[in-house]
C-alpha cells in the first residue's frame, strides 16, 4: 500500500525492522518466539498470521541450533511492512550439504525428525532457503497480512 505525500508524489510504505541476535541454545528460542509475537502485536499483525510464523520461526531456530554446529550466535530479523510480515533467521554453521528442497515433503512415517521445512513452508505464505556449505544458511519467510 502506497501514500501520497502533501506534494502529490507516491512515498514507499511504512516498514519496521528489528534485529537481534541469540546463542544457538533451545532455551533462547522462545526470547525470539516472545519478540516476534511483541513486535508483530505492537504493529497489528492478524492472530492467525502471527501464530503461523512464530511456529515456523521455532521450527528454524530449531533447525539451525541443531544443525548448525556452531557456537556462533544466531541472526534473527523481522521486517513488518504494508503487505507483509517477514522473519529471516541466519546461522554461520556448516551449511546444508545438498540443495535444499523448493517444496519439503512431510515424512510419512512415525519419525521425529526431517519435518522442519516441510513445517515452516505450510505455515507461511513464502519460504525460502539459502544455504552455502561451510559458511551457513539464511532462511526467509513471512506471512501476506490480511486486513
Amino acid at each position: 500500500m502506497s501514500t501520497r505525500t502533501h506534494n502529490g508524489k507516491v512515498s514507499n510504505p511504512s516498514s519496521f525492522s528489528l534485529q537481534l541476535r541469540i546463542p544457538p541454545l533451545p532455551r533462547y528460542v522462545r526470547s525470539a518466539r516472545g519478540a516476534l509475537q511483541a513486535f508483530a502485536t505492537y504493529h497489528h499483525v492478524e492472530p492467525r498470521d502471527l501464530e503461523n510464523l512464530t511456529f515456523a520461526l521455532g521450527e528454524a531456530l530449531a533447525n539451525a541450533i541443531e544443525h548448525a554446529q556452531t557456537h556462533d550466535d544466531i541472526a534473527v530479523a523481522f521486517r513488518i511492512d504494508d503487505s507483509a510480515v517477514v522473519a529471516t533467521v541466519s546461522d554461520q554453521g556448516r551449511g546444508l550439504p545438498e540443495p535444499a528442497p523448493h517444496a519439503a515433503e512431510m515424512p510419512r512415517d512415525l519419525t521425529e525428525t526431517g519435518r522442519g521445512f516441510a513445517i515452516m513452508q505450510r505455515c507461511t505464505d513464502f519460504f525460502d532457503i539459502r544455504s552455502t556449505p561451510g559458511e551457513g544458511t539464511v532462511i526467509t519467510m513471512g506471512r501476506y497480512r490480511r486486513r
